[in-house]
Order: structure tokens, then C-alpha cells, then sequence
């Protein structure tokens, strides 16, 4: 498997994934469980995690990052609004972080 079908599957389980917790944690803020700022909370957390993989790759994440933006934008159905924003900008300024650090970089 390329990068790019590890970017695609990877934005795929994580965008299904996604929804499955947010509903859970919904449906727990709804009820009571929960703090409603909890869901606040794990939605946060989980961007954090996702622009963290999106940097962990040293070599292979240019075509990884690249594969998750198609991804999200394929599945842009199955979002909402907002979090097909976050799910399609963040990865574009991880790349534009990328490329100016690589630039910089190239420069020294």
C-alpha cells in the first residue's frame, strides 16, 4: 500500500470513527453523563491528534496528507460543515507549514 492509499484509509477510518464518538459522546451530554464542554473537549483533542500524525511523518508525509485531503473531501458527506472544514484545512496548513519549513531549511 502507497502513502497515498495509507493517507486515504486513514482519513476514511477516522472521519467513520469520528462520527461514531461523537454521537456516543452526544448522546451522553444529552443525558447528562457528560459536560456538554466535554465533547468540546475530545473534538479538540482529536484535531490535535490528527495535525500530530500529520507531522510525525518525516519523509512520506507530503503523499500522506495529500491522500487524507482527497479522503475528506470524498467523504465530505458523511461530515458536518464544520468538521469538514477542519478535516480539509488542517491538513492543507499542515502541507503550507511543511513546505515553508522545507524552504527555510533548504535556504541554511
Amino acid at each position: 500500500m502507497n502513502d497515498f492509499q495509507k493517507g486515504f484509509c486513514e482519513v476514511a477510518t477516522g472521519i467513520i470513527a469520528s462520527i461514531i464518538i461523537s454521537a456516543v459522546l452526544s448522546g451522553f451530554a444529552e443525558d447528562g453523563l457528560i459536560p456538554s464542554n466535554m465533547v468540546f473537549l475530545f473534538t479538540f483533542g482529536g484535531f490535535l491528534g490528527a495535525i500530530a500524525l500529520l507531522f510525525s511523518f518525516a519523509t512520506s508525509g507530503v503523499i500522506f496528507t495529500i491522500g487524507w485531503i482527497v479522503g475528506a473531501f470524498l467523504l465530505k458527506d458523511m461530515l458536518t460543515t464544520f468538521n469538514f472544514v477542519v478535516y480539509l484545512v488542517a491538513p492543507i496548513v499542515a502541507l503550507v507549514i511543511r513546505g515553508v519549513l522545507f524552504f527555510k531549511n533548504s535556504n541554511n
